[in-house]
């Protein structure tokens, strides 16, 4: 069995941690704040750029999972560059390199004309957010065998945001096209990709992660208003043709056997519906 350290062990990180302890890996999990861990996790409770090198486990698998503590570039630069800095100041140098998974974003691909974005797709990063995940990307590229595992937008159980900015009837703005995955599907996608780099096989330096349907903002807010009693907060019928975003699929998972347990937001928000209803 591996020791695998999973840098990060929150929602996303938990529930990978679940599974790999599961099937008998030895797992170590870091988060900033607080002091609960799945069962069978040997947990650290801190700041993983603050950690010297005796407080980080050898590793056979390192992911790394932040979420940074605001939009901007230096909340990007701070979760998800420095904390790659300290994974390379740790493992660069060990006999035998941990092979690195960084759960990215597909906001790394700047195209906004309503383009078709795939595993083949060159990242074309606009904003400095997605500018910085490159940074990040490339860093850890450059030290180990690494994958950037670049998600959509990820929902899924006590994430209600948009469900709330439906009910709460806000303007829907112009239309555009969005890109969705549910959290418990990035979960098996890690354990897939954890799985491939314990038997040795090549893996690609970057895939996508998405429920593969590519849908308008507008349908997805209609879809949820009408299960929530909300009306139509449209205040220009002419903004209906998706005017912005991209439409994004990820074929190297699915040639893995991977299978999205969600694989459009119907199937993904209906629960999420019953938690939010169940709460309000």
């Amino acid at each position: 069995m591996a020791n695998i350290l999973i840098a990060g062990c929150g929602d996303l990180g938990a529930g990978l941690a679940i599974d790999l302890v599961a099937q008998g890996h030895h797992v170590t999990g870091i988060r900033r704040t607080g002091k609960e861990f799945p069962v069978g996790v040997k947990g650290i409770t801190g700041n993983l750029v603050d950690m010297k090198g005796d407080d980080l486990p050898d590793a056979d698998v390192v992911f790394l999972i932040v979420t940074p503590n605001g939009r901007n570039e230096a909340a990007y630069r701070a979760a998800y560059f420095d904390t790659a800095q300290a994974l390379i100041r740790r493992y660069q140098t060990v006999e035998k390199s941990p092979k690195v998974f960084f759960v990215s974003s597909t906001s790394v691909y700047g195209q906004s004309q309503g383009e078709w974005i795939d595993d083949t797709t060159t990242a074309e990063p606009k904003s400095a957010t997605a500018k910085v995940l490159i940074e990040a990307e490339q860093a850890l590229a450059s030290v180990f065998q690494s994958v950037a595992v670049r998600c959509s937008g990820i929902y899924g159980a006590g994430r209600f945001r948009l469900l709330e900015k439906v009910e709460r009837e806000d303007d829907w703005g112009p239309n555009s096209w969005t890109n969705r995955i549910h959290r418990d599907d990035v979960v098996s996608a890690l354990v897939g990709l954890a799985r491939l780099a314990l038997t040795d096989s090549s893996l690609p330096e970057h895939i996508i992660v998405t429920d593969q349907t590519p849908v308008s903002m507008w349908e997805v807010k209609l879809w949820l208003a009408t299960h929530l009693d909300a009306k139509v907060a449209v205040s220009n019928i002419n903004d209906f043709n998706p005017s912005a975003g991209k439409r994004i699929q990820g074929q190297y998972l699915l040639s893995q056997g991977w299978t999205p347990r969600y694989p459009s937001y119907v199937s993904g928000y209906k629960p999420l519906l019953r938690e939010y209803r169940n709460e309000n």
